[in-house]
């Protein structure tokens, strides 16, 4: 019983602890509704279009038949997608009349507390408890991560903050037993999931140092196993996303992602620490430039607090991490990283402050793996000094924070309205949509399809009989033309719709195609009175990377069923 007692040790009290202070950092938003975000009408639109298409048997869902007023948005092609499992999760216990204000809300606190007991578990067996639940409460109420929910309203990044510590865990334990294989796999398709860029700008800073740092420490005999292991944990993560990765990476041409990637406050280029002249947004970039100088200053800190005459492998691990924090804030201060060859990848980023994710985890860890070394008194003149920018830098944002707790985000009936019409960003339209067409008249809502019918023929001479939407999204389209014609259907075009004309046996594919310069969905329709259906199918790319998604997520589970058999077995034996 004592073995069980020592195991636990910590646990009971750090959920207890970091739930209810979750539950205080977020009660306003828990009882009336998550509040008004720069993204609040899109994680809406997508919290309730991605619902929906789960009701509709999607799996995983990916086309949302609703977005645009109708017309349909690729969004979940390209949007990570495990934060809003979450919210189905809550919605499936909370039931259907649960509003969406609710349901993010709600998802947010689930995300932050997994994000503290994460912190807490990676800090555990290096720290102890009680540093560890101390590191834990810091990263939950570090300003970026509090920034990220109540201003930005990046769900993705807010999902991603409870996959970085679980990451580093895993490798960690990885790098020392073959048995931690799946477990860095499921940690890293959680990140991958969570938001591709976050995973991007953290593989590149503190994975890769940490993981350099793992094989150097290793007895030379074992360092090619210790890079094998955590190569194999990190590829089997990577195909365990590939469900999601393969689409988001590999058809990005059929959608407007180049709005992400303009020139001007899209580059994160103009955000680089060291280009004052350039920050667009502001006061917002200056918020973030003082979150970053201040956090940077806490990785100095945790060098500084665990440096000395000795250095035992706790403070030198202190120190590594305080190095990750300033390499972090090197690569948010230069300009050009984000530009030419590391560009190529780092420029997808969009805001070089996206890099305080990873430094502020790192922060976290070095300073509290330096105050377990025994700094501790060093800290306590180091960290108030480093709490004057990030405060200054979280004072910025104190209006739009304000704003977000007075009351859910439904504030007026243009954003009730955009919500309704299921407004997705811009860069989720199809590919080659023309925005500066007379359709679009209203930039909010994108309307101005309203008079459009759900089909109608080209031929004038054709007739449309009767039209129809199933449960499944399928359109349906019954006509009579005297000769071939094309129909155009209210629907955007995207490359996985295909049409179908309805026979007694298999039912023959027409060919589908976009139509003017709002690239409507279209089809040709043969001569005759004809039955036509019109739905999204999974495209080759989609069925390789789900099969192989499955694949790897049973060769996981399989790798871990020794294991988890062992764990039981000795949680029994400790038991009695």
């Amino acid at each position: 019983m004592k073995a069980l007692v020592d195991k636990l040790r910590g646990w009971p009290l750090a959920v207890l602890v970091i739930s209810l202070a979750t539950a205080v950092l977020l009660h306003k938003p828990l009882v009336q509704g998550t509040g008004w975000s720069h993204s609040y009408f899109f994680n809406a639109s997508w919290v309730l279009g991605f619902n929906d298409a789960l009701q509709r048997g999607e799996f995983p869902p990916r086309w949302l038949h609703d977005g645009f007023n109708g017309l349909g948005a690729p969004s979940f092609y390209y949007y990570p997608p495990l934060a809003f499992y979450v919210t189905a999760l809550v919605r499936g216990v909370a039931g259907p009349g649960m509003d969406h204000s609710h349901l993010m809300a709600w998802g947010a606190y689930l995300t932050t507390a997994a994000s503290g007991l994460a912190m807490f578990a990676w800090l555990r067996d290096k720290a102890g408890a009680g540093w560890a639940l101390a590191g834990a409460l810091a990263y939950v109420f570090a300003p970026y991560h509090q920034i990220d929910d109540f201003v930005r309203g990046a769900m993705g990044e807010t999902t991603a903050y409870a996959a970085v510590p679980l990451v580093m865990l895993t490798l960690e334990r990885t790098a020392r037993s073959r048995r931690w294989i799946p477990g860095l796999g499921f940690a890293f398709a959680a990140l991958i999931l969570s938001h591709l860029v976050i995973a991007m700008l953290v593989s590149v800073s503190v994975l890769s140092i940490y993981a350099a740092w793992l094989v150097l420490t290793a007895p030379k005999a074992e360092r090619a196993a210790v890079v094998l292991r955590c190569g194999a944990g990190a590829l089997l993560g990577v195909a365990m996303a590939a469900s999601y990765l393969g689409p988001a990476t590999l058809m990005q041409s059929y959608a407007s992602l180049q709005w992400m990637w303009n020139a001007g406050a899209y580059d994160p280029y103009n955000w680089a620490l060291l280009r004052p002249d350039l920050w667009p947004f502001r006061p917002f970039s200056v918020s973030m430039a003082w979150l970053g100088w201040g956090t940077g200053a806490l990785g100095l800190a945790a060098v500084l607090a665990a440096v000395g005459r000795t250095l035992p492998a706790k403070l030198a691990e202190a120190a590594l991490w305080g190095g990750i924090t300033l390499f972090g804030l090197l690569l948010y201060a230069l300009p050009w990283v984000w530009h030419g060859p590391t560009g190529l990848l780092l420029g997808k980023a969009q805001f070089a402050y996206r890099i305080l994710l990873g430094m502020e985890f790192a922060a976290v860890t070095g300073v509290v793996l330096a105050a377990a070394g025994g700094r501790w008194v060093r800290l306590l003149v180091l960290v108030p000094l480093c709490l004057i920018p990030l405060k200054h830098g979280y004072d910025i944002n104190a209006g739009d924070i304000r704003m977000h707790l007075v009351q859910n985000g439904d504030l007026s009936d243009e954003i009730r309205g955009m919500i309704a019409a299921r407004r997705t960003p811009q860069e989720h339209l199809p590919q080659g949509v023309d925005i500066a067409s007379p359709r679009f008249a209203d930039p909010s809502l994108m309307s101005g399809f309203s008079d459009v019918p759900m089909a109608a023929a080209k031929d004038p001479g054709a007739q449309i009989t009767k039209t129809g939407v199933m449960p499944d999204g399928t359109v349906v389209v019954i006509m009579r033309a005297a000769r071939p014609t094309l129909v155009v259907l209210h629907r955007f075009y995207y490359p996985t719709w295909h049409a179908y004309r309805v026979q007694p046996g298999r039912d023959p594919e027409v060919a589908v195609e976009a139509s003017g310069g709002e690239r409507l969905l279209a089809f040709r329709a043969d001569a005759g009175v004809n039955t036509y259906r019109i739905r999204i199918e999974r495209s080759p790319l989609e069925k390789v990377c789900d099969t192989l998604s499955l694949l790897a997520i049973l060769v996981g589970l399989a790798l871990l069923a020794p294991s988890l058999m062992e764990g039981l077995k000795k949680f029994r034996k400790a038991a009695i």
